[in-house]
């Protein structure tokens, strides 16, 4: 029984789409039975120790369990203590001061740095603006300003500060790192390139530069370049949630979801309350079609803040991959317009558009994302899928030729087929479904366009039958 349960491998192993054992562990996950997955996933790790998607999806599983372990064992918060009983005698009273003494500069400064400490930024920023009254060029005051504005996302008074600093400290490359991560914030990217490329000039070991640096060419839709200024910060500072959680959002864009997750994961081992890092793992596991997974990161995160952006962008995520378009529009509705790069729900509202058959609502957002990306791949694969159910086969195919010649991708090789099919040319729309068939699935929409890329090789093998010498047609 055991031999049939976990067979021996062979020398040239199974795809882990194709193993059964596989196939009940996620199952598990899907089902949250987390320690069950871990056995199962413990079992085919020993099967197979090189097998990078077991490993990964192990971690996955282990993290999640972990997580759910630590919300259902969070205690209850401790009854208030009853207030002591007055003394029935009073024995020495002190004399009431004459008059309250103010904090002095200093005691005001770490005061305010065990604030933001303790994410408490707003009244942090109360005493620093005291001090600032009194001392605009108190240097100290300014840097713990600069990062409270940073930390509540108010990035262009944060600029402000860090100018001032400047001029009192033109060579910081600390300063100019921060100052240059602000203006990826701001878009200005720029200035911000010109300011991480001096700090790094200035400090070649500067890990928030290179950070900044990754940001600023993520944000220009260079996300493949990105990886390696990010690679190099963690290198220099593996300690940095902020640089693991990015990292990730590039592999997000680059449709690599497993090692986007074990960046989010490291993240959140790094710090807990990683609201960003835990929202964005919610959003690649629904990638990966790991529905129930997800669904637990993004109400995690949507509780504790219900205007996280991340986290309503994996709730209209959820809602799209559910068959629920309508209520995924409203959802992506919401967020549109009100982040620093809206690209993403864009290109996810967009799909919804299309499942609706709202042809023409769909591309003004993905004529928008390429005006902002040019040659931007996953924007290419939808406009061209838009296109193609508005007839407009030549530019369709236009569009999907570009995408693949970028990445090729399971989804964008079988919507060039459907065109091909269209437009009456069986063979190249056989060759493109068969390698559909062929190629790894990056995340459900991949998934889906697979399975129906199977099926149309098997309907057009019965239109065009081999080995008969009345074929008309050309042989599969």
């Amino acid at each position: 029984m055991r031999s049939r349960i976990f067979p021996a491998p062979s020398p040239r192993l199974p795809r882990p789409s194709a193993d059964p054992n596989y196939a009940r562990a996620q199952l598990f996950s899907a089902k949250g039975d987390y320690a069950r997955a871990v056995a199962d996933f413990d079992r085919l790790v020993s099967l197979a120790p090189d097998n990078k998607e077991f490993q990964q999806q192990r971690q996955s599983a282990i993290a999640m369990q972990t997580e759910l372990a630590r919300v259902m064992a969070k205690p209850p918060a401790p009854a208030p203590a009853p207030a002591p009983a007055a003394p029935a005698v009073a024995t020495a009273v002190p004399p009431p001061p004459t008059a309250a003494v103010p904090p002095s500069v200093n005691q005001q400064i770490d005061q305010s740095r065990l604030l933001i400490n303790q994410a408490n930024c707003a009244a942090a920023l109360e005493r620093l603006n005291q001090v600032l009254a009194g001392d605009p060029r108190n240097e100290m005051a300014l840097r713990l300003r600069a990062l409270a504005y940073m930390r509540l996302s108010r990035l262009a008074e944060a600029r402000n500060d860090l100018n001032d600093l400047l001029r009192l400290k033109p060579d910081d490359p600390l300063l100019l790192a921060l100052r240059g991560v602000t203006a990826a914030g701001l878009k200005q990217f720029d200035p911000g390139m010109a300011d991480v490329n001096r700090a790094i000039q200035l400090d070649p070991n500067n890990a928030l530069a290179y950070l900044g640096r990754g940001l600023i060419k993520a944000g220009t839709g260079k996300a493949q370049d990105a990886l390696a200024d990010y690679d190099r910060s963690i290198s220099l500072n593996a300690k940095d949630p902020l640089a693991f959680t990015e990292r990730g959002l590039a592999y997000v864009t680059l449709n690599q979801v497993d090692k986007a997750l074990l960046d989010f994961d490291e993240a959140l081992v790094l710090n807990q309350s990683n609201d960003l890092a835990k929202a964005w793992r919610g959003i690649a596991l629904l990638l990966k079609g790991r529905n129930s997974e997800g669904q637990v990161d993004i109400n995690a995160a949507l509780d504790k803040n219900p205007n996280n952006q991340a986290a309503q962008l994996g709730r209209g995520l959820a809602l799209l991959t559910s068959g629920q378009f309508d209520r995924a529009v409203v959802s992506f509705n919401q967020i549109i317009g009100k982040t620093a790069d809206d690209s993403f729900a864009r290109i996810l509202r967009a799909r919804a558009l299309v499942a609706l058959k709202k042809l023409a609502d769909a591309l003004p957002d993905l004529d928008y994302v390429l005006n902002l990306r040019p040659g931007f791949a996953d924007a290419l694969a939808v406009r061209g899928i838009a296109r193609s159910a508005m007839l407009d086969y030549s530019k369709a195919r236009d569009d999907l030729d570009r995408a693949i010649a970028q990445k090729e991708t399971v989804e964008s090789y079988f919507a060039r087929a459907k065109v091909y099919e269209a437009l009456n040319n069986p063979r190249k729309a056989t060759d493109d479904f068969r390698r559909a068939t062929e190629l790894a699935p990056a995340g459900v929409f991949d998934v889906l366009a697979q399975a129906e890329s199977k099926r149309k090789i098997q309907e057009l093998s019965k239109r065009m039958p081999c080995g008969s010498g009345q074929a008309t047609g050309t042989c599969l």
